[in-house]
């Protein structure tokens, strides 16, 4: 992967496009195995200035072989994000998300966790697995990397 830096910021993905082997989820009742992956030589990420309110968005693109990471120049450090992780029922037809809140201490760790969570549904892809509507699962594998990955 090739990163494409369109912002101000110093940003520092080397070691996570360098790795080949990450502990993903697997199943309905949360185990995890070892992923293998190729090099991707024709996949970029893209980190390029946010307008508007939010904070960050991200995106993964299969068609376009990219990550898109988008930050706010006007997010104020430390940045406080509560980051869904799972759900839980209301009744018997809704739910409820739970929550974990985030310190992000510089635009260089919020980038990392946009990433990662951008690549989990990248992950997802490579092994032929459906990439809608695993937000949560994403933040969970983006919350374990992050804070075992931090340079």
């Amino acid at each position: 992967m090739r990163v494409e830096n369109r912002t101000p910021y110093q940003i520092f993905l080397d070691d996570l496009l360098e790795k080949r082997e990450w502990e993903v989820e697997f199943g309905k009742y949360i185990e995890t195995i070892r992923v293998y992956v190729p090099p991707l030589k024709d996949w970029r990420v893209i980190i390029r200035p946010l307008r508007g309110k939010k904070p960050f968005f991200g995106f993964f693109s299969p068609k376009d072989k990219s990550i898109l990471i988008a930050i706010n120049p006007k997010n104020e450090y430390p940045l406080k994000v509560a980051i869904p992780i799972g759900t839980e029922p209301i009744d018997a037809t809704r739910y409820r998300y739970i929550g974990e809140v985030v310190e992000f201490k510089s635009p260089n760790e919020l980038a990392r966790f946009i990433f990662l969570h951008e690549f989990s549904h990248l992950l997802d892809y490579l092994r032929g697995y459906s990439i809608r509507v695993k937000q949560t699962r994403a933040n969970r594998f983006a919350l374990k990397h992050f804070k075992g990955d931090k340079p």
